[in-house]
């Protein structure tokens, strides 16, 4: 940014800010407008919560795989693992769409567009509902073949099925809450979803405790207490929107509106085939992993579990620069978005290795409060001493990825994942796999694919036909078009 623009943003200051008091309604409590100010510290602010968020599901998770592992055995811990991927593979289209409408949002956010931002709104929360109920009825119908088709152990098999079945039966509330939690984070504001993770985790860890190991109800016990901490969720942001008369849900306009219907699917669909794919190989992944036994498939679990905690910075970083960006380009401030992907990817790589460091120095006692059973703590240290280390490639790629999606253009990252997993981390795996004839082979390829994805993003992100097509599209958005 040259000082000629750094000048000319400090000057139309004052109009913005008194524009977004009144998109708030008045109260800019918990709400950031990415348009203004210093990049990386909004985005930290905006950050923040999302990871604090990020970790109290991952608590719950972590608690629930202890109190299974521990109230169950290892081998209801095996089934609950499996089932998240999965679960993801007939729920990842519709988190793509659910994307799309964080990016319109945000975007007609920062063109202070009220009546784009709410018919956006309407339109996807109908689409959230359709799309679940037909997707519980699929998930349900299909989850034997699921396991089937991936060679789940005879022995984690029942409690997989009923674990999933029960996910599925519920996966309505989950996809509305995510929904609706994506207008707030759009509208800058991923306070209020810090505030409801707090309350239904700890909702959720209790009654998990209670039917696990009261109750005595088994991986089933964990299912419900998911599926009404889900429900509850969404119960506490639909009080939150109707707070604010730019997100208050109206019953008479809950309809699809033909074009913000198609702007959504525009953004979202190629992010939604992005996710299918991960999932889909995710599943892939999970059928190597399986033929190495129960104690393998528990071992990566855990370990999965804990290397969540690694990746949540990452995460929230990126869900974070992806409503950066789109606001700014709505409000035509486009320098500012490449200045928040520099700021971010600097902040990721720094994290990710103080995180990583710590993760690898402590593996063996944090494996042990999952499990006492020998060979699944030695298949969960291995497992985090090879994928721990790789996930430095991928705090570059995510930020450059959420950058180019929060200004519209979401083909990009979708091309990259896809050629991540399909062309690079498949056929390795295979490879190995036939080389080495060890479980080794799975977590190689994870490096060789991130390694692959951070060249092709950084390539595209500096050279890409994307950065003169945005400007387009923030001239659009500053007309009041639907572009």
């Amino acid at each position: 940014m040259t000082a000629g623009e750094c000048y000319a943003g400090d000057a139309t200051k004052g109009s913005d800010i008194a524009m977004s008091e009144q998109v708030l309604g008045g109260n800019r409590r918990g709400k950031i407008d990415f348009t203004t100010g210093t990049p990386w510290k909004k985005i930290i602010s905006f950050a923040l919560p999302l990871i604090l968020s990020s970790v109290l599901q991952q608590l719950y998770t972590t608690v629930a795989g202890i109190i299974v592992g521990r109230g169950v055995s290892h081998v209801g811990l095996a089934a609950v693992g499996l089932a998240g991927p999965y679960l993801r593979v007939l729920t990842s289209l519709f988190m793509g769409v659910a994307m799309g409408g964080n990016v319109l949002i945000a975007q007609y956010f920062g063109a202070k567009d009220k009546i784009a931002l709410r018919n956006t709104i309407h339109t996807a929360i109908v689409l959230s509902i359709l799309a679940g109920l037909v997707l519980s009825i699929i998930g349900i119908i299909l989850a034997p073949v699921i396991l089937n088709l991936t060679g789940v152990p005879e022995e984690v098999y029942p409690m997989a099925l009923t674990y999933m079945r029960i996910l599925f039966s519920g996966i309505v509330f989950m996809m509305m809450y995510n929904m609706l939690a994506s207008f707030l984070r759009g509208m800058g504001d991923s306070r209020t979803q810090l505030i409801i993770l707090a309350i239904t985790s700890v909702v959720n860890a209790g009654l998990c405790w209670t039917f696990v190991i009261y109750f005595k109800w088994g991986v089933a016990g964990s299912g419900y207490a998911t599926v009404f901490s889900q429900f509850l969720s969404v119960v506490l942001v639909i009080i939150r929107l109707q707070r604010n008369d730019w997100t208050r849900i109206s019953p008479k306009e809950l309809k699809l509106h033909g074009s913000y219907a198609k702007e959504l699917l525009r953004i979202g669909l190629p992010t939604a085939v992005q996710q299918v794919v991960m999932s889909v190989a995710g599943m892939i992944v999970i059928g190597f992993i399986t033929s190495y036994g129960t104690e393998t498939i528990a071992g990566y679990s855990a370990g999965t579990t804990i290397d969540m905690y690694v990746m949540m910075p990452i995460s929230a970083l990126n869900m974070s620069v992806t409503p950066f960006a789109a606001q700014n380009v709505g409000a035509g401030k486009i320098d500012r978005v490449h200045q928040a992907a520099k700021q971010v990817v600097i902040l990721n790589t720094g994290i990710n290795l103080v995180l990583s460091i710590l993760v690898l120095v402590f593996s063996r006692p944090l494996m042990g409060m999952f499990t006492d059973n020998a060979g699944t703590i030695t298949a969960g240290i291995l497992m985090l001493s090879i994928i721990v280390p790789s996930n430095i490639l991928n705090a570059i790629n995510q930020p450059l990825s959420g950058v180019i999606r929060g200004s519209g253009f979401p083909i990009t990252p979708m091309i990259n994942s896809i050629m991540m997993v399909v062309v690079v981390r498949i056929p390795v795996i295979i490879l190995l796999n036939h080389l080495i004839g060890k479980v080794d082979a799975v977590y190689y390829s994870q490096i060789i694919a991130f390694t692959y994805g951070l060249i092709h993003i950084l390539i595209v992100y500096n050279k890409g036909k994307w950065r003169q097509k945005v400007l387009a599209r923030s001239e659009a958005l500053q007309h009041g078009l639907n572009a």
